[in-house]
């Protein structure tokens, strides 16, 4: 498939806010993503999670665990989930992400929607009479796991030395068909940077990149070490949140300003 849209899963989709495409009303926020495997046991996203059960384990330590803890301990059902909302809803991804349909709106949001901002004349906010479609938090499939079992996770090449961290997930928009709708975002790539050196925003990301020259120069020497692994040279996933094995050294892999071609324009 050519020409297909990439996004970096960090940068481009976690912790935006999901809005319903018709009227821009608040639907929740994408906490982690979850991942299923293709006929080929290649990873794609498939869905947005969202709530403390998404959020927590991507967290991670003990905040992580008690955020998961204190909402597990309120929660009626036996194995609760996360709020899911599928990729194949998603219409428009920018500043925000927007969803058709009609996604459940969380209890809270609800509640104090119709109950405080509903009474006060002209809020509109209790003229939206739409049922939700149905229980949102539906279990996972058998296999799945999410974007945030892998940023973080260390990252040894193929003599076991050790190169870095995932700091974000490039994800190709070549995966398989959602629905008969739209193509899932295919796992294509990790972007491991080699030590804490704070999030990185998209300036070090090939010399196309839209961003200050002091700023691009400063962020590019920061993130100097930074490589960009393509999925056919991971070796596998492991376990977290134990270190993913590369199948080639170090030196094979780009650096991450190789990532985008200089933009012919500039």
């Amino acid at each position: 498939m050519t020409g297909a849209r990439i996004l970096h899963a960090r940068l481009h989709l976690l912790d935006r806010q999901v809005v319903r495409s018709r009227d821009g009303r608040h639907v929740c926020k994408a906490d982690d993503l979850e991942l299923k495997r293709d006929a080929q046991g290649r990873p794609y996203v498939a869905a947005i999670l969202a709530g403390p059960l998404a959020l927590g384990p991507r967290i991670g330590g003990v905040p992580g665990r008690l955020i998961v803890a204190v909402t597990e301990l309120f929660r009626p059902e036996e194995d609760p989930a996360p709020r899911r909302v599928g990729m194949a809803q998603v219409s428009g991804i920018d500043a925000a992400l927007s969803v058709d349909g009609d996604p459940e709106e969380p209890a809270l949001e609800r509640w104090t929607r119709r109950n405080l901002i509903g009474p006060i004349p002209g809020s509109g906010a209790g003229d939206d009479t739409t049922a939700p479609p149905g229980p949102a938090r539906t279990r996972a499939e058998e296999g799945a796991t999410r974007i945030g079992e892998l940023i973080g996770r260390p990252v040894n090449d193929a003599s076991g030395t050790p190169m870095g961290q995932v700091a974000d997930v490039q994800l190709t928009q070549d995966g398989p068909l959602l629905r008969g709708v739209q193509h899932a975002f295919r796992v294509s790539g990790l972007i491991v940077a080699p030590r804490h050196t704070g999030q990185l925003f998209g300036y070090e990301r090939g010399p196309g990149g839209q961003a200050p020259l002091l700023v691009r120069a400063i962020v590019r020497r920061l993130h100097r070490g930074s490589r960009y692994v393509t999925w056919d040279q991971v070796a596998g996933l492991g376990t977290p949140p134990g270190p993913i094995p590369l199948s080639v050294p170090a030196a094979e892999t780009a650096p991450l300003t190789e990532l985008y071609e200089r933009d012919p324009a500039r």
